[in-house]
């Protein structure tokens, strides 16, 4: 069997959960002998290919003209969803008329990839049903999930240590941006008097600056982003990943973070609560005072190895691309 993987061109400098989700499919794809190419073109021949697989609802004027390529050369075509409804995330940005408009204005092309291709793979059951609420016609659906490399299951966190001084701390790792609401972490950290650590790319060069302003005179440290060596340590360091985006499906730096030993505290906006059940701590984005429980919460709670062994067990990569494999035999008989 021969697959093209395709997503946004930018997937690769703007690094984000679906370009991790496709690589990582690639990758865990290739051990069990299915060849799998990734390309971002749109004119892509894709004679040689059996199946074109495409990565990421949300920024569809991106992924358009490649479900369009992949139609006209009439391919069997799976989609990755990786889709919330983000309507509670753009009523609070501050450019809220133009994103809604952007978003109201791509909705139809949305609505037509999903009539158009064979099968979608979201990553719960719980992004199926909101995909089922937004539109209709949607195609045969398989939950695949997300998943995490094993490499995270044996972090060490010495490395981290040496390099930073410091340990049990708060962590959040992600792009520096308004859906990742780093700005809310950051004033619970400080209302708790908790050391926090934020690593990541910047994504918002205004948010960014609010952050770093909200974070003057707190135990705060900013770091870029890591090698995935680098980033295991620095979750065996931490005491808790804190994760309270706006939405996130589930949020691969949370099971992470959950399979290095670190508690979790994440959103209640989007799967999380498919994938850690009632082994995290969760807060509403929309008010710190439950950020502040939880992380309170997460922070006098024993280390309890039941949440790693529950990743270890149900999300990996391996597990992730079985699952995926199966999906394509389903569509090409």
């Amino acid at each position: 069997m021969k697959v093209l993987l395709q997503n946004r061109s930018s997937y690769r400098n703007s690094v984000a959960g679906d370009g991790v989700q496709m690589v990582k499919t690639q990758e865990y794809l290739k051990k069990l002998q299915v060849d799998a190419d990734i390309s971002s073109s749109p004119d892509t021949d894709l004679s040689q290919y059996d199946l074109v697989h495409l990565f990421n609802l949300m920024p569809v004027d991106e992924m358009f003209p490649l479900f369009l390529n992949a139609r006209k050369q009439k391919k069997k075509i799976v989609l990755s969803t990786i889709y919330w409804n983000p309507d509670e995330f753009l009523k609070q940005s501050e450019d809220f008329e133009s994103l809604k408009l952007w978003w109201q204005k791509s909705m139809p092309l949305r609505d037509e990839v999903l009539r158009g291709v064979d099968l979608i793979l979201p990553n719960s059951e719980l992004e199926l049903a909101v995909i089922k609420k937004q539109f209709l016609g949607v195609p045969r659906a398989r939950v695949v999930i997300n998943g995490v490399d094993q490499a995270f299951y044996s972090a060490k966190p010495q490395s981290f240590m040496a390099r930073h001084h410091c340990q049990d701390f708060l962590l959040s790792v992600g792009r520096i941006c308004r859906r990742k609401n780093q700005l809310a972490i950051i004033r619970a950290a400080a209302a708790l008097d908790l050391p926090l650590v934020i690593i990541g790319p910047l994504n918002d060069g205004l948010y960014y600056r609010e952050c770093r302003r909200a974070a003057a005179g707190h135990h705060v440290l900013f770091i870029d982003r890591l090698s995935q060596q680098d980033l295991c340590s620095a979750y065996a360091a931490a005491r808790i990943h804190v994760l309270v985006s706006w939405y996130d499906t589930p949020g691969l730096v949370s099971l992470e973070a959950a399979l290095a030993g670190c508690a979790v505290v994440t959103t209640i906006r989007g799967s999380a609560k498919e994938y850690f059940g009632n082994l995290a701590y969760y807060c509403n984005p929309a008010n710190e005072a439950t950020i502040c429980s939880a992380i309170k919460a997460a922070w006098k709670a024993s280390n309890n190895l039941q949440l790693k062994t529950h990743i270890f067990t149900h999300f990996t990569w391996e597990k992730a691309a079985k699952e995926t494999l199966e999906a394509y035999r389903s569509v090409l008989g």
